[in-house]
């Protein structure tokens, strides 16, 4: 969307993304300057950005997500 369709178009944006979650990339001569999205979209990404920066997160994430495809692990019900 081109910055000056944001400009009119603000409140109306701000209402759709608060709703929807969604995005919307604001253009200046048609290439990609910023995007506005969700204020908790926006706090996911910054909270998995600070857990990713953890050492070896990302890593044991990948184990993990692996293992579960293979049925692999420890149920929640046997942790509790």
């Amino acid at each position: 969307m081109s910055l000056s369709d944001a400009r009119k178009n603000l409140p109306k944006i701000l209402k759709e993304i608060s709703e929807t979650g969604g995005r919307v990339v604001i253009t200046v001569n048609g290439q990609p300057k910023a995007t506005l999205i969700n204020s908790e979209e926006l706090e996911s990404l910054e909270e998995t950005a600070d857990v990713l920066s953890i050492p070896g997160a990302k890593d044991s994430v990948l184990k993990g997500l692996e293992e579960a495809k293979k049925e692999k692990g420890v149920s929640l019900s046997e942790i509790e």
